[in-house]
């Protein structure tokens, strides 16, 4: 399932504003592609080739890597918050594995499992009690 990207700036993951705002939309968006869901450690001084230099280009890179000057970052995924638990159980149903299921929905495998795994909600009553 593929969500398109914030279009705005105001539409990115607050944790990303900041970002946004010193070094460009571009840039957040670029991250968001290729680090979505993840922790990334920005090394103060990348290497040529270093993922984050090759997944940004040099300059982009650098300017990011002083920006956040060696932190490590949880960069989000960006996508809308949604319930998966419906599509994990239509998907378990049809007799996908939950390794299928993870590629498929862009979920690690550990969060498929306790999808499928949680207890249905309580079915509210039909006639509520009248005190």
């Amino acid at each position: 399932m593929t969500h398109p990207p914030p279009a705005r700036q105001e539409d990115l993951p607050a944790s990303l504003l900041d970002v946004a705002e010193a070094l460009g939309l571009r840039v957040a968006l670029r991250l968001i592609a290729e680090y979505g869901g993840r922790d990334v450690k920005f090394p103060r001084r990348p290497s040529a080739d270093h993922p984050v230099v090759r997944a940004l280009g040099m300059d982009d890179a650098l300017a990011l890597c002083e920006f956040l000057a060696g932190a490590q970052m949880y960069v989000p995924h960006g996508r809308p918050k949604r319930s998966s638990r419906p599509a994990v159980l239509d998907m378990q149903a049809r007799g996908l594995t939950r390794a299928e299921i993870s590629r498929a929905l862009g979920l690690s495998e550990r969060h498929v499992r306790y999808l499928a795994n949680q207890a249905p909600p309580a079915p509210l009553p039909l006639f509520p009690d009248e005190t």
